[in-house]
């Protein structure tokens, strides 16, 4: 028995090294760009003001018609490179990275007419909560500029809500076994490949 699974380890060794490298790659690789926390931040968008007319008696209804549509805009802002360099900029962080990798920063999805709410991740929890704060200021400043050439007396308005923070916890060594079992399947695959094309 010793002799066979000495035979099978000879056979099969460079399999086994292969595997083992790709699962310490796939340790390090996790270690390093994983988040420590996740944050979930609930902007509110409402109407301010309202459109003097005698024909219409339904402003409510319109004026929830309009934070919805506005709504999307705002959640349109966040896939864009500009909101997330700005909001670094605004919590004093250093912003860095590819457009694409910008405009993935923040996930922001609408979850009825006038609530939008925003996911991201972060270094530390108070590094989530001054994210926090710079996403309020920053939206408020881009819609105080859409209020400011508004002619027709409608305003917008963002309420951010506190955010709510958690740490990841995640495990390296589901990391590393994933990446064990994935090198030895392609370490197989290679194998038996080569054996049946010799």
């Amino acid at each position: 028995m010793p002799k066979l699974i000495e035979e099978l380890f000879a056979k099969y060794r460079w399999i086994l090294l292969f595997a083992v490298l790709v699962a310490l790659a796939a340790g390090i690789f996790a270690w390093f760009t994983a988040q420590s926390y996740s944050a979930s931040l609930a902007l509110t968008i409402t109407r301010q003001g309202t459109q003097a007319s005698s024909d219409y008696k339904y402003d409510d209804y319109y004026a929830l018609k309009a934070s919805d549509e506005f709504g999307t805009t705002v959640v349109g802002w966040f896939k864009t490179p500009e909101i997330a360099s700005a909001v670094g900029r605004q919590a004093g962080l250093v912003v860095s990275g590819s457009l694409s990798s910008l405009s993935r920063k923040f996930q922001a999805q609408k979850l009825s007419p006038n609530l939008v709410e925003v996911r991201y991740g972060a270094s530390s929890a108070s590094e989530a909560q001054k994210i926090a704060q710079a996403i309020g200021r920053v939206i408020a400043d881009k819609i105080n500029l859409i209020n400011k050439s508004s002619d027709q007396g409608i305003a917008f308005l963002a309420i951010a809500g506190e955010p709510v923070i958690v740490k990841n916890t995640f495990s390296i060594w589901l990391n590393v076994l994933a990446g064990f079992l994935i090198g030895l399947v392609f370490g197989i695959f290679v194998r038996t490949a080569k054996d049946y094309f010799r």
